[in-house]
Parts: C-alpha cells; structure tokens; sequence
C-alpha cells in the first residue's frame, strides 16, 4: 500500500442500516406534510370551483331576468324531461360549446325504460373540469348500462343544487312538488323568491361521486362517501332514523353511481340534492327510484364546500348546529342562525 494513503474503511452493515433508518424515519416525518400540502391545494381548487359555480349562477341570473336556474319541465305522460341545472349553466363556466351539442328539446325519457338519446351521449360523456372536485376519487368517466343493455359512458359532478331541506318531506327532485329549497321540475323562482337573504342559503353543495362498484348485500356498512344506500322506503320514518345514523335496519343493498350524471337532475344519479343528513353524515345518502335522503359529502378533512346564493364560497364543517344547517337550506324559513351566522 502507498504509504502516503491512509487505510481508507467502508462502512460497516449496521451502519449502513442505521443511516437508512435515518432516512426512513425522515421520510416518515415529511410524508404527512407533503400529502397535507397536497390536500390544501386540492381544497383551495375546489373552493375555486364554487365561487366560479356561483359566479355562473349569478350571470346566468343576469341574462334571464333573475331567474334560477331549474330542475327541467314536467313532460305530459311521461318521466320529466329533466335537463339539470348544470346544464343550463355550461356557457357561463366557458362550455358554451358543449351546450351546443345539447339540444333541450329533445326527450329523455325514463331513465328505467329509455335508452339516452344517441344524439346527447357525446355531452353526457364529457368531463367538466369545474364539476369535479380534485379530492373527490370517483371523479372519472362512469359506465352506465341503459336499458337496452347497451354500455355509454357518463361524466358526474361533485357538487348539487339545493331541492331542499329534506325537513318538508319532499325527496324526489322530480316530481313537480315544490320544496323549500330552490331548484325542483318546473320551478319558476328568481333571485327575489330568497326573502331569507342570498348570504344565508345554499345553493350548491359539495358532495361525493359513488365509486361505481354496487354491493348486494346489506352488509358490511360501506364508506358513505362512494356508496349509498338503497332503502326499503323513502319517507318520514326513515329520514328520521337517518337523522340518528341508524338506518341499517331500511338498508337492502348499496349503489355506487350518486352524481354519475351531470345531464340529468331529477334521476337517482343526477346533481339535485336536499340537505336532510348534516356534513359527512356517518348516515349514508338512502335512495329509492329517484326519491332521495342526502347529504353534503367531501374528501376534505372535517369540512364540506358550500356556494351560497351571493356567490360566495363557504367551508362548513362536520359539527355545525343540525338546525342551523338545515336553516340555510330554506329560501323563506325565517331562520335566524345560517351557515353565515357560524
């Protein structure tokens, strides 16, 4: 050995084990702040697309003389002809092309024993950056069987219009019945019609997008933020027990396609929700047919997103005042404490 070298030694195995412990344990530490950091920009990005929803609402309101955006029209004989209020909206969140591939007066039908018309699949199928929620996992392409057995595929949105508070017992979104909220088949309200105050109701409210996979048995209990349940009934003995979390008993099997369309409203996957279960209910959302028991839903950590009727942008969290809740979701109940008042 050159002498004017000294012995050089390598590491030995328990130090190198040591130093990639070290760094283990540094990744570990980094980890949660990282996917935090993440979560944050998620959040942010999903209040942006409210206040842009509200921003739409309020220049669609603009262009037709104060008028909210509805639930579609009652179709004589038949299943409501409900094109949603998203749809209705698409020029003003810069869709105005999608819009045009959207002809309103052709007819849906019933979404149990009518095929999609051929001629609206393009738009159902297309995504919409400003419907969907960054954290909301099941924010994808969804297949949805038609009644022919024919396959399409459907794009949803992670945010719904106010039918109501669920507290009036009105829970199908299609049906003609006015509610106290704001958006129903054949609703004519306007921007008045709110006596309540447009900073003290809701007008759309975040909520999940079901994960596409049904599950046939009652049990176990699904996550109910990609699974609702489909209910022996829809009524006001179960929308109670849904107010305590124990519905399992009404519990026959579990759906995963809540908000699988954008297009429709008034079906039992379209964007036209009440406010009956508080945020991120351990409830799960309870529906029979189009009949409805639902709740505001989120990835987010503790809290859900809301649009208020002034445009504004508001994040609720889990443990607000079931009464106060239920309060913004009324257009001329007189309450009040509002989600505004927390």
């Amino acid at each position: 050995m050159d002498p004017r070298y000294g012995s050089r030694r390598a590491f030995t195995l328990v130090e190198l084990l040591v130093v990639i412990a070290i760094i283990g344990v540094l990744v570990a530490l980094l980890l949660p702040a990282v996917q935090a950091a993440r979560e944050a920009a998620r959040r942010m990005s999903c209040s942006n697309n409210v206040r842009q929803l509200g921003l739409a609402l309020h220049n669609y309101m603009s262009t037709y003389r104060e008028a909210l955006p509805n639930n579609g029209f009652p179709w004589t004989g038949g299943y409501p002809n409900d094109y949603s209020p998203h749809a209705r909206l698409l020029p003003y969140v810069e869709q105005a092309n999608l819009q045009d591939l959207i002809d309103f007066s052709i007819y849906m039908g019933h979404p149990a024993m009518a095929d999609l018309p051929a001629a609206l699949r393009p738009a159902a199928a297309t995504r919409i950056e400003t419907f969907e929620c960054p954290s909301d996992v099941g924010a994808k392409l969804n297949k949805l069987t038609l009644p022919s057995g024919a396959v399409i595929d459907v794009a949803g949105t992670s945010y719904s219009m106010n039918q109501g508070s669920g507290l009036d017992g009105v829970f199908h979104p299609g049906n003609g019945t006015p509610s106290d909220g704001l958006c129903w088949i054949g609703a004519r309200l306007a921007l008045r019609d709110i006596v309540d105050g447009t900073s003290n109701t809701i007008v759309f409210c975040e909520t999940t997008i079901g994960l596409g996979a049904d599950v046939a048995s009652p049990t176990p209990p699904q996550d109910p933020r990609g699974h609702r349940a489909n209910s022996s009934a829809i009524n006001a003995t179960v929308a109670a027990a849904a107010d305590t979390g124990n519905v399992q008993s009404y519990v026959s099997s579990w759906d995963g396609s809540r908000n699988h369309q954008w297009l429709r409203g008034s079906i039992p996957d379209g964007p036209v929700m009440n406010g009956r279960l508080t945020p991120n209910s351990k409830a799960p959302d309870l529906v029979t047919g189009s009949n409805k028991i639902t709740g505001g839903r989120s990835y987010h950590r503790g809290v859900v997103l809301v649009c208020l009727a002034d445009g504004s942008a508001r994040a609720i969290s889990d443990t607000i005042d079931r009464a106060v809740w239920h309060a913004s979701w009324t257009r001329a109940g007189g309450e009040v404490k509002t989600v505004s008042s927390e």
